[in-house]
């Protein structure tokens, strides 16, 4: 489409070529701007895009919390909940800084990484005393185990002394998501 127009205070004419990019093009005498984006963001791709990556670094950073915990777990010889009792703050912290909280509710996202890590920890756990019982490599063992002998092997290693833990876990995740998420005046 084609438009010409003259504007008031000015003797020349602005010849405009809209595209079907959305892009205008002027052509002016005036060296007015001549390129001026009518929809040069796409505000939902770009907010899909946004909401992919962010959602891809909380798995990434909730996975490696859980794998960590794990891997430390079996090497203490402790039980996986007390070290996503520690780990809590770092991974908050670590989603902060990865933009996974800049949500609507951050202390629920927050939250919900504690638990996915920890149940993720109590899996690997698990998997490895699978391992260790039929002397198959970790891969296989739960391979020919399977998912369900696997969270059968979890449940059984959980009491309600470990839910506690997890549950303080989630509740000091909670509270540093929300206290980090929320504007404090700089003074």
């Amino acid at each position: 489409m084609v438009q010409i127009t003259q504007p008031p205070q000015a003797s020349c004419f602005i010849i405009q070529f809209r595209f079907a990019t959305g892009f205008r093009v002027k052509d002016s005498a005036d060296q007015s701007p001549t390129v001026a984006p009518t929809h040069a963001s796409r505000p939902h791709v770009a907010r899909l895009l946004a909401t992919l990556t962010s959602a891809f670094g909380w798995l990434m950073c909730t996975l490696a919390t859980g794998a960590v915990a794990a891997f430390a777990a079996l090497v203490l010889g402790t039980r996986p909940c007390w070290l996503i009792l520690v780990l809590a703050l770092p991974l908050t912290l670590v989603l902060k800084t990865c933009g996974c909280l800049h949500v609507r509710w951050p202390a629920v996202v927050a939250v919900f990484a504690v638990l996915v890590a920890g149940f993720y920890a109590t899996c690997l756990v698990a998997v490895a005393r699978i391992a260790a019982v039929t002397g198959f490599p970790f891969g296989q063992a739960f391979r020919i185990g399977g998912a369900g002998l696997t969270l059968q092997v979890a449940m059984l290693g959980l009491d309600a002394l470990d839910v506690l833990v997890f549950a303080a876990a989630a509740a000091i995740a909670a509270s540093f998501g929300a206290w980090l998420a929320h504007p404090r005046t700089r003074h």
